[in-house]
């Protein structure tokens, strides 16, 4: 997945409908700026706001799972998920919910199996977006 996503984001690399669907769970860019209504200032804000408070959000998320604090391990879940949401990110709105739930009901070891997917499936989001920011600013 990871070769693949920067021949994605160019358009270098001719994508079957399945392809298109993945990375759209990611990072649907196309609903994001129709969200907007098209203002590619107003997105790449947002995006960068995004690129840096969602690592935030991570850490919480992983310091919280260090010290065994449940109510805030689903409270950085919970931020991941609303600002996932805002930016078009569904696996990661998805993933952010599940831990988010299995944190409030204080199943923090199935909310830290989780982890390594969510840290990997933010870390090619990300390329995704940054990718994107580029083409705003082009």
């Amino acid at each position: 997945m990871r070769i693949i996503l920067p021949k994605l984001v160019c358009g270098c690399y001719a994508m079957t409908n399945g392809e298109k669907k993945m990375v759209e769970d990611l990072f649907d860019s196309g609903s994001f700026m129709q969200s907007l209504g098209g203002d590619a200032g107003l997105a790449s804000e947002l995006l960068e706001a995004y690129l840096e408070d969602s690592l935030v959000r991570a850490e919480e998320l992983g310091r919280a799972l260090d010290e065994g604090d449940a109510p805030a391990a689903a409270k950085a879940a919970h931020s991941l998920k609303g600002m996932s949401g805002v930016v078009r990110a569904s696996r990661l709105v998805s993933m952010a919910l599940e831990m988010e739930v299995a944190s409030r009901d204080a199943r923090l070891d199935q909310v830290r199996a989780m982890r390594p997917n969510l840290d990997e499936t933010l870390h090619e989001t990300l390329g995704l977006m940054l990718a994107f920011l580029q083409t705003l600013k082009q």
